[in-house]
């Protein structure tokens, strides 16, 4: 156990407080981690994600925060234990979460899907390591930090991961993947779910790019400590077109179809009329 035991507040921000009865799953380990949360906020209904997870900040208490998506599942019962230790032992981490998997349930397009779709996976660690694959999946901060760098961008509609990542980076604090640590976040079960929801990422990515272009960052998905967080759109479109010739000579057509659905949602965002955009 961690010597005086921090406080832990959770934050889940859910569109029904359900999701298929994951949310109940998923406050049964909660509870039965080796580092028990002091308070579990579930937040349903308030979109975007940054102002619902805005929402649990305000009612919530800890010295920890931990933020978690409402469909991932946890690797065990020690993932706070080894989220916290990183803080502890480090003193310059300012973001920590766990390695990414799949469940182990998931069917055989989510497996095949996931080892074709760029941050889909991250392999458990044995050490700390500075990573861009941290996300509100499952990560934890420090309570004051998260409100001196500025809390979540409520307005946002997508990126919010970045945008924190950067602004945590900029503080001078480090962001991390903890070792021994990981969760399960599912791939889309169907190849149509799949590719609506590139086409939304697509639209989303590209409303952005118009109504925040401060906030259009790159997501890296290695292992580095020197982080780009900004390329030229010209740099970004090239790597769109490389990506798709080498999904289609690879044929790794889950990828092409993947990318594909993202670069037609990205036009539709370009050329359509901003309008407020529904949580999804």
């Amino acid at each position: 156990m961690i010597d005086g035991s921090p406080k832990i507040s959770v934050i889940i921000p859910s569109f029904d407080g359900y999701r298929n009865g994951n949310v109940r799953n998923l406050e049964k380990q909660l509870v039965s981690q080796t580092l028990t949360p002091f308070e579990i906020i579930i937040v349903i209904g308030v979109s975007p994600n940054g102002k619902a997870r805005n929402e649990g900040v305000k009612k919530a208490s800890g010295n920890y925060y931990i933020f978690i998506d409402d469909d991932v599942t946890l690797g065990d019962e020690n993932v706070f234990q080894n989220l916290i230790k990183s803080f502890l032992e480090s003193r310059d981490i300012g973001m920590a979460g766990p390695s990414q998997l799949i469940p182990e349930s998931s069917n055989k397009f989510q497996k095949k899907a996931a080892n074709q779709i760029p941050r889909s996976l991250f392999p458990i660690q044995k050490e700390l390591v500075d990573s861009d694959m941290v996300s509100h999946m499952c990560l934890a901060m420090p309570a004051k930090l998260f409100k001196d760098v500025g809390w979540e961008n409520p307005d946002i509609i997508s990126g919010t991961d970045p945008d924190l990542r950067y602004r945590v980076r900029k503080a001078g604090r480090r962001v991390c993947v903890a070792p021994n640590c990981w969760a399960y976040h599912p791939m889309p079960e169907t190849f149509s779910k799949l590719i609506k929801l590139a086409f939304i990422k697509g639209r989303n990515s590209a409303i952005m790019r118009k109504t925040h272009p401060d906030l259009v960052f790159e997501l890296d998905e290695g292992f580095k400590k020197n982080f780009a967080h900004r390329k030229p759109f010209i740099i970004r479109t090239a790597r769109t077109i490389f990506n798709i010739l080498h999904a289609l000579l690879l044929m790794k057509f889950i990828k092409l179809a993947n990318t594909i659905a993202y670069v037609l949602g990205n036009i539709w965002g370009t050329f359509s009329p901003i309008e407020k955009t529904k949580y999804e």
